[in-house]
């Protein structure tokens, strides 16, 4: 039996199977790496009010969100709340900037759920669709 990297250098066409195989192999093991580094990037979030808002909570917080990025002045300050779960914040407006030729606002957000709070400051920009993205 002859091994892939002898038939490889013997064949082209099964030299180019293996490095599909080889370049497959290297991806899987890539995007297997990058799925646990996001995991465990994001996993400082466990103990956020975030991490416990209930599906509700993130409607709520993603409309109060949005109408302050689209219609609150800089230095406004809108609260929200969910009285069903008692989760609840602030979201101040604190700048609006640009970055390239986007639209960009830096607010305070500052949660409460299930016995948990925690602030801090972010940076949003609009997108050409209209949709405001994080852009720490």
């Amino acid at each position: 039996m002859r091994s892939a990297h002898r038939v490889a250098r013997e064949d082209p066409k099964a030299r180019c199977t293996v490095k599909i195989a080889a370049v497959s192999g290297a991806l899987v093991v890539l995007l297997a790496w990058a799925t646990a580094s996001m995991a465990s990037n994001l996993s400082f979030m466990k103990d956020t009010p975030y991490a416990h808002f209930t599906e509700q909570d993130h409607k709520i917080f993603k409309g109060a969100l949005d109408a302050a990025l689209n219609q609150a002045a800089d230095g406004e300050t809108r609260a929200w709340s969910n009285p069903a779960s008692g989760a609840g914040g602030n979201i101040e407006t604190i700048k609006t900037f640009k970055r390239g030729a986007a639209s960009c606002r830096a607010v305070s957000i500052a949660n409460k759920a299930k016995g948990r709070s925690a602030s801090a400051e972010y940076n949003f920009c609009k997108q050409a669709s209209g949709k405001w993205t994080l852009a720490n």
